[in-house]
């Protein structure tokens, strides 16, 4: 990667250029979208910033993220942790750069930020980066390997089923002859009692205030970005999901169950329904982020993805890395606890 001059980009300047470009963007996906970027960020209240890479004086690649601040820390992130966004990193005109160029703009990304907004925690994901194509730049640089699970919708709906496990098939019958139904879902207030009920259980509460779910509910569905779906037993609302997508992919972002009706399968008529519903619109992925825990992660792979693993790019001096995995445990304690007071 050569050649290039980086600059700030606004909100509304990234957003026409996106827009004028979309269908020759490389790498584009429904987290890149300025509707979903503001909707996340002002649901979570984070800041927006936006680097622009130029060639000769014409815009040929973005690099959208959300800046915040920890105590005296400040973080820019594409993405950061807790905004339900499974990846970002540069958005490219097609081939202006390549994506095996995606590391070396991360590097210079990373000054920027430093420069620009004296962020002293830089974080990136990369949508389709191999974890061994982006080795550490240097010695105060992470990587991690997120997983994710991908199910290739292309060949139709019917097929796509033929090919769930059999034991997934058989909990979207059974899910269907016990009288569930699947459901437009548009009330984030409901929603997000459904989600408390699932923390609960856990002895812990959701990350995202009531606002994150108003916003993204209330405002995406209308632009074609988000579909909420409710599985619906006996009149009542017993389980939920959300669905991130655009014109080509969908992601599973959010969900959750009243702990009362888990002996009905309703995950699997949910996700079905919503899988279904993206292959009849044409579009190719179904994306779910691998969660680390064992039940979640066995309950997605009946549905026969593909596991990959994204590479995430983290740089920050070392007692940043010690401050932050104070904080994570801190916040951690603050969320157990409000649980159990919830329960009690």
């Amino acid at each position: 990667m050569t050649g290039l001059a980086l600059r700030e980009l606004g909100v509304a300047e990234y957003a026409s250029w996106f827009e004028a470009n979309r269908s020759a963007l490389r790498d584009r996906g429904p987290f890149h979208e300025p509707a979903w970027l503001d909707a996340a960020a002002r649901g979570v209240g984070f800041d927006l910033g936006f680097i622009g890479a130029f060639e000769g004086g014409e815009l040929v690649g973005a690099v959208p993220g959300y800046l915040t601040r920890r105590g005296p820390l400040r973080l820019f992130g594409s993405p950061l942790r807790g905004t339900m966004t499974s990846y970002l990193g540069p958005v490219t005109l097609d081939p202006a750069i390549a994506t095996d160029d995606h590391r070396d703009l991360v590097v210079a990304c990373t000054a920027f930020a430093r420069t620009t907004w004296r962020a002293t925690y830089v974080r990136f994901t990369l949508r389709d980066a191999p974890a061994e194509r982006i080795p550490p730049p240097g010695a105060d640089w992470h990587v991690q390997r997120p997983a994710s699970y991908r199910l290739d919708l292309s060949p139709g709906e019917e097929a796509v089923f033929a090919g769930l496990r059999s034991h997934c098939r058989r909990n979207v019958r059974k899910a269907a002859r016990a009288g569930v139904e699947i459901v437009p879902l548009d009330d984030p207030g409901l929603f997000y009692r459904i989600l408390q009920d699932t923390f609960r259980r856990h002895d812990s509460t959701s990350w995202h205030p009531p606002r994150f779910f108003e916003t993204i509910m209330g405002e995406l569905p209308p632009l074609g970005l988000l579909w909420g779906w409710g599985a619906r037993y006996d009149e009542q609302i017993i389980a939920a999901g959300l669905f991130l997508h655009d014109d080509r992919e969908m992601h599973f972002i959010s969900g959750a169950s009243l702990h009362e009706f888990g002996s009905l399968p309703t995950s699997y008529l949910l996700h079905w329904h919503a899988i279904a519903a993206a292959a009849r619109e044409g579009l190719l992925v179904f994306n779910s982020e691998a969660s680390g825990i064992p039940s979640i992660d066995q309950f997605k792979e009946t549905f026969n993805p593909v596991r990959e693993r994204r590479g995430t790019l983290i740089w920050a001096p070392r007692a940043v890395w010690v401050a932050q995995r104070a904080f994570k445990q801190w916040h951690k304690s603050v969320r157990q606890i409000r649980g159990r007071i919830a329960v009690g």
